[in-house]
Parts: structure tokens; C-alpha cells; sequence
């Protein structure tokens, strides 16, 4: 069966459930099964959990806040909303020091500019209640845009000029679902020019958020789990095939969206909703990213994961496989390397729709609370990251942050913010004019290329200007700064 034909489908309706089974019976019949993920150039069909190589880590938890995307080709309309009442369960949602990061779907390449400025008034309005925001880049062309990576470069360059300004942005997906052809509406596999937009996009964005001072901005894609067996494993031989070094740098993460019972598998009881996840990240992880030249540098998350309580699924049904899911991602996030993961969504569009995406929310359309709602909280309070602290170097939020160790910070092309933590830190400023504040330990502190800006700290600091004309202020710890240049305006200096 082509593309053509089951994107007919979609549009008209049908469960994906239906269409994936009625998409594998086309795969080759007697693959073998495995007990342990497939090698590279393999179909990656099937996989065992991996034996514990590491302890669990923390995840960094997050929420689609917005209406879920209708499957097809065409917007479902969703029952109205109330943005005071969402705010005030999103703070609900968050226990008092943990982080809960907004993931915001659906900003379009054909919205343009306009698209972009209206994203970054969510951004804003979400940041002065307290939250980060990560959003989806959606290559999504306008007919005339389809296949040109110019306009597309254009695009990135402008929406991360307009959101990488605004400290609360701290990832960036670029395109969504490309391996998925059937669902134009939700996903950007139908459009030409699709998979050469994941690779131009990477790099253009990092680029330009090296540009702006914001390194610290993460950026990856997703992979919809999943779509026909062939076609998934081309995807990654393609894109290794398209991807160069400078993609693999610029690469943080690879998110993967999965939803058991609802897309694939098509039956999953809720008890079995976490090995399905598992199952689908060690995929990921030991037999797809490796073909395209991925390694474990580049991190695993799960950036959309949800289960329905319509079209005959319960409520309880919903919070036992929430609970299957975060049990196991945890229980192997070391082992896999998962940092992330994000629920979809907040709200029901519908909640007795009858569209795949209608009722995936942790609250109905009315805003009552499913019992998911509190399970997931207290998952966010058990094993979820503690807010990042905001610091300040001057008037101006630091985008690079020491920790509590001894840490080598470096700028990069664009006018960073740099702050050091508790440890010896050496840091060297970048190419432009950069902020750089020492924290309690003795650093040791190198200017850029540009004209920087460099204060001591509590700690004996070591502050040395860089060819620029530097502007260097001792700290209270008796800072030395050897080697000043005629242009440096020095003080607070012993030596």
C-alpha cells in the first residue's frame, strides 16, 4: 500500500492502529526475532531490555501545554479554552522546586515571522509564571516553500534570532516526525525535502544561537514510532547519508514520540505500556542512531509520549500505563542515556472525540483532573530535576553556567553570558563581547577575541585580558590581573 492511499485514510479518520497493522502485514514475512537490538542495516524490529549498565538519573519532566494536533491533514476544532484555568493547573502540576519545562507544538515555517513573534509571546507569558519553554521548529512549508532549504535556513535563522533571546528558551526540536508520511497536519514526513531540512535546520540554528551567545540552547528531532519497518530503517541510513560532522556536533538530542495502544504497537495493554517504551529507546539507541553515525554523545528523550481515555480506554487505563512508562524510563534513563521526558498533553481537545489525539490530556475538556494528573505530579516530586537557580553576571541572565565542580567554560562566536560556580574554574571568553563573572572558587579567567567584561569573585581569582580592550574589576577575594593591555580599563586589581 502507498503513502497516497493511507494518507486518504488518515484524513478520512481511520484509527492509525488500524493502519499500522495493516502496514506491517507488508513487511517481510519470517524477520527474525531477536533478543537483543539489531545490528546496523537491520530492520530494528524487536529488542530485550538491556542488562543495567548504570545507575537511574533524574529526569527533566515536561508538558505540552497547547491543543494536540489533529491526525490527517485537517485542524480539529477543540473545546474552547480557558488560559487562566490551564495556568493555574500547570502550577498545580509543578511541585514547589521542581522543573516542569512547557514543550510548545506547532509553529509553522508556512506562519512565517508573524508564527514565530506570536510563539514568543507564550514564551513570555509562561516565563513570568516561572516556566522554560522548549518548542518544536515544524518545517511545515507553504506550497511555493516545498523542498527550498534557502527559505527554510531563513526561517530557523529568524525564529532563533527571535526565541534564543529569551533566557527561559532552552531547546529547540527541529522539524517533527519526519519518517511519518501520513499525517501532514501533525507531522512533516509528506513534505518535500523533508529529511534535508532535519540536517540544514540543525546547523543553521546552531549557528546563529552561537551568533546570539545562547550555546547553552539545546537542539535535536524527533522519530514517531513508529511507521512501515523499511522505511524507518531508510530514514536513518538517509540521514546518515546527508548528515556531515558539523550536524553531528550541533546534534544534542534525538526524541522519540510513542504512544502505545493508541499509534504503535496497536494493542498494548496498559500494564505493558512500559516495555513497549523501553523496547522502542533501546531501538533507538543500539541499532537505529548508530546507522546514522549517532552516538551515545547525543542524548535519548522521550519528547511526546500519551494515552487516550477515548475511543473505549479508561481513565484508570491511562494512569496504570503512565506508571508502566515512567517506572521503566527510569529504571533504565542511565543505562540508555535518557535525560527528558515530555507528556502529551495537558488538556483534552475533545474528550469524547473521536480523533486519535481528541483525549490524551491530563485534564478533560472541562478542566477536571484525570487521575494521571496527580500520578504524574508525584513523579515530578520522586524523581524529576530541581530548577535550575537563575544567575546573573551584572544586569544579565548567565547562559553558561559552572557547577559545583571544577569546570573548563568556553564563548562561543556570539556576545556570551558566562558565570562561573563554586569550583576552580578556567574560563576563556569567545570571539565577541562577552560578560564573564567569577564565582567563590579561585578562576582562573581569560578574555576573547572581543572586548570583554570581566569581574572577579569571592575566590582569589587569576583575570587576564584577552586582545580586546577588556574592561576587568577585581573582586573582594584579592584578585590578581597580570598582563593587562594598554586598552584594558583595569581596577580592584592586586597585582
Amino acid at each position: 500500500m502507498s503513502a497516497a492511499p493511507l494518507r486518504g485514510l488518515l484524513t478520512r479518520g481511520l484509527s492509525a492502529s488500524l493502519i499500522f497493522g495493516v502496514a506491517y502485514t507488508i513487511a517481510p514475512v519470517g524477520a527474525p526475532s531477536r533478543a537483543v537490538a539489531q545490528v546496523s542495516g537491520d530492520l530494528c524490529l524487536s529488542a530485550e531490555p538491556p542488562p543495567g549498565s548504570a545507575a537511574p538519573q533524574r529526569l527533566r519532566f515536561g508538558i505540552t501545554p497547547l491543543a494536540a494536533g489533529s491526525a490527517g491533514g485537517i485542524q480539529a476544532q477543540p473545546k474552547p479554552e480557558n488560559p487562566g484555568v490551564a495556568q493555574a493547573e500547570l502550577s498545580r502540576l509543578r511541585p514547589g522546586r521542581r522543573q516542569l519545562v512547557l514543550h510548545l507544538n506547532r509553529m509553522f515555517m508556512s506562519d512565517g515571522e508573524t508564527g514565530v513573534r506570536r510563539y514568543a509571546a507564550l514564551v513570555d507569558g509562561y516565563a513570568a509564571a516561572g516556566f522554560d519553554s522548549e518548542l518544536q521548529v515544524r518545517y511545515h512549508p507553504a506550497v511555493e516553500q516545498e523542498g527550498d532549504m534557502a527559505a527554510w535556513t531563513g526561517y530557523v535563522r529568524t525564529a532563533v534570532r527571535i526565541l534564543g533571546k529569551r533566557p527561559s528558551v532552552k531547546a529547540l526540536t527541529i522539524t517533527n516526525e519526519v519518517n511519518f508520511p501520513v499525517s501532514p497536519n501533525t507531522s512533516d514526513g509528506s513534505f518535500t525535502g523533508a529529511l534535508q531540512a532535519i540536517v540544514t535546520g540543525v546547523v543553521a540554528a546552531r549557528h546563529e544561537l552561537d551568533r546570539i551567545g545562547r550555546p547553552d540552547v539545546e537542539l535535536g528531532f524527533s522519530f514517531a514510532w513508529r511507521w512501515l519497518p523499511t522505511s524507518d530503517a531508510d530514514f536513518w541510513r538517509q540521514l546518515g547519508a546527508l548528515g556531515t560532522p558539523e550536524f553531528g556536533r550541533a546534534l544534542d538530542y534525538v526524541g522519540l514520540q510513542i504512544y502505545p495502544g493508541l499509534v504503535w504497537p496497536p494493542v498494548s495493554p496498559a500494564a505493558s505500556a512500559g516495555d513497549d517504551t523501553v523496547e522502542a529507546l533501546t531501538l533507538l539507541r543500539d541499532c537505529y542512531m548508530p546507522q546514522a553515525g549517532l552516538g551515545r554523545s547525543v542524548d535519548l528523550w522521550v519528547t511526546e509520549n500519551g494515552y487516550a481515555t477515548n475511543l473505549g480506554r479508561t481513565e484508570a487505563e491511562q494512569d496504570l500505563a503512565l506508571k508502566s512508562t515512567l517506572d521503566a524510563v527510569y529504571r533504565y534513563s542511565g543505562t540508555l542515556g535518557v535525560t527528558d521526558y515530555r507528556w502529551f498533553n495537558l488538556r483534552d481537545n475533545n474528550s469524547t472525540g473521536t480523533d486519535l489525539f481528541a483525549a490524551v490530556g491530563l485534564l478533560r475538556d472541562d478542566y477536571f483532573e484525570k487521575p494521571a494528573f496527580a500520578t504524574y505530579r508525584s513523579y515530578i516530586e520522586r524523581i524529576g530535576t530541581d530548577r535550575p537557580p537563575i544567575r546573573r553576571c551584572g544586569r544579565r541572565i548567565a547562559t553558561v553556567l559552572g557547577t559545583g565542580g571544577r569546570d573548563l567554560l568556553r564563548g562561543s562566536k556570539g556576545p556570551d553570558v558566562i558565570a562561573t560556580g563554586p569550583g576552580r574554574d578556567r574560563v576563556r571568553g569567545g570571539r565577541a563581547a562577552d560578560r564573564i563573572c567569577s564565582g567563590a572558587g579561585r578562576d582562573i579567567v581569560r578574555g576573547g577575541l572581543g572586548s570583554d567584561i570581566v569581574n572577579g569573585g569571592p575566590g582569589r581569582d587569576k583575570l587576564i585580558g584577552g586582545p580586546g580592550a577588556d574592561r576587568i574589576r577585581g573582586g573582594p577575594g584579592r584578585d590578581r590581573c597580570p598582563g593587562g593591555r594598554a586598552r584594558d580599563r583595569i581596577r580592584g586589581c592586586g597585582s
